[in-house]
């Protein structure tokens, strides 16, 4: 593989040893075949001239890096997003499993029955049969009650966002308040493009060219930062990865977001993408001014 590469392919190898022993760590499709795309030639197939393999190498760790640092903050967020909607259900309906299984708290329509359903019958399933879950087994046991605050740690991020959507409209309100008054369509979106990326993250897949199906809405961040519109539409942070900058500026604390956007600052020093994997992860040039800007 290494001399198809060499002399096939246009890639330059030096050390063959090295380039062995990182193939045989990483494996030859993780490696070549998942970072290659940015560094060939598209119409002769073959590598650019002047490409090493240290640089297809170096771009995979920056990518590995990135997305240890983006999943580390999405983690922290979602914590967060889990503990807002328990409060504010606890408040609004009382701390008794019966409320969450009941389908009179949610928006139960002829679109949206069946997915209650599903809802409900998910968070059943974690009260009625056999947890892996110890504090779930204690409650059950000790309480004879699973509180929402607590069976809402072992949903995914994506059953959030489903009960989020779902639920009558003045919890999901409340919720909303206290993310900077954002609206019900602005976190579902959020919750919506941040699931994608957490399993991605999660997954170890490639990330820093990850595109969303999904988009979040506009916001004002998308303005103050200036990022070009084409069409009426921003070209930067809607689906790319600098959407979920955007995002977790909105749900991680002052605190928390100040450590994320110096990790990445760190991570960018250290590996330096280019001009071209920037603009590939949607980061526009007056990106920085993220870290002192209120919402």
């Amino acid at each position: 593989m290494l001399e198809i590469l060499q002399k096939d392919k246009n890639l330059i190898i030096d050390d063959i040893s090295y380039a062995r022993r990182i193939l045989a760590k990483t494996g030859y499709f993780s490696l070549i075949s998942g970072y290659k795309s940015i560094f060939k030639n598209p119409t002769t197939g073959k590598f650019k001239d002047g490409t090493t393999f240290e640089d297809i190498y170096r771009l995979y760790l920056f990518d590995n890096e990135l997305r240890s640092i983006f999943l580390k903050y999405i983690l922290i967020a979602e914590h967060g997003i889990k503990s807002s909607l328990a409060y504010y259900f606890t408040e609004a309906y009382g701390e008794d499993q019966k409320e969450y299984l009941s389908m009179e708290h949610y928006m139960v329509t002829k679109s949206t029955q069946c997915d209650v359903r599903r809802m409900i019958n998910i968070l059943s399933y974690n009260i009625t049969y056999r947890s892996d879950y110890t504090f779930i087994t204690h409650y059950k046991n000790q309480h004879k009650n699973v509180p929402l605050w607590i069976m809402i740690q072992v949903l995914t991020l994506g059953q959030l966002s489903h009960m989020f959507d779902l639920l009558k409209a003045n919890v999901p309100i409340k919720m909303c308040c206290s993310y900077h008054d954002v609206g019900r369509k602005d976190m579902h979106s959020f919750l919506s493009v941040m699931t994608k990326h957490r399993n991605v993250c999660a997954h170890g897949e490639r990330f820093y060219n990850y595109v969303t199906k999904d988009s979040i809405t506009d916001t004002l961040l998308h303005k103050k930062i200036e990022i070009s519109r084409e069409k009426g539409r921003y070209q930067k942070g809607k689906t790319d990865i600098f959407s979920e900058v955007i995002i977790l500026k909105y749900l991680l604390d002052k605190e928390d977001f100040h450590n994320f956007y110096y990790e990445l600052i760190r991570c960018f020093k250290k590996y330096r993408p280019n001009e071209k994997i920037m603009n590939i992860m949607g980061f526009p040039e007056k990106w920085m001014a993220i870290i002192r800007l209120k919402l």
